[in-house]
């Protein structure tokens, strides 16, 4: 097991917070397990900003609020902001994959995650994988 921190995605936040949703009960068992083993995490305001936005419109916007709250407060979570020189990498990596359909969140965490240097992603996002880093959820 690695010592670096896990990078938590949005799509782990979806399928974690979502019963409905198909890959609830794998996040619940990952989130289980890691925090049974102290694990660390790293996530960024955009990815948070991403959760936010997706549930915007949902009955779990309350939950969504309060999770994100909580991430921020909670020990072993590091939540990165969006600074200029993190958002011109960004930007760069984007303009850099014009074949690949990453988007600017996804090159925030990329850049996030080489930072940081993490490895493992816990998302489904196959674009991680295509990056070069391991996906933690399928």
């Amino acid at each position: 097991m690695s010592d670096a921190p896990i990078f938590a995605d949005t799509g782990y936040f979806v399928a974690l917070l979502n019963r409905r949703d198909s890959l609830h009960e794998q996040a619940l068992a990952l989130a289980m397990r890691w925090e049974k083993n102290h694990r660390t995490f790293v996530t960024s305001d955009a990815v948070l900003i991403e959760l936010a936005n997706f549930f915007a419109r949902s009955a779990l916007r309350g939950a969504v609020h309060a999770a994100v709250q909580e991430i921020r407060a909670a020990r072993g979570w590091t939540v990165v902001p969006i600074e200029p020189k993190l958002l011109a990498r960004s930007e760069a990596r984007y303009g850099t994959h014009l074949d690949k359909a990453w988007s600017l969140t996804d090159c925030i965490s990329m850049e996030i995650m080489t930072d940081q240097r993490c490895r493992e992603a816990a998302t489904p996002d196959k674009h991680f994988a295509q990056a070069g880093f391991r996906v933690l959820i399928r």
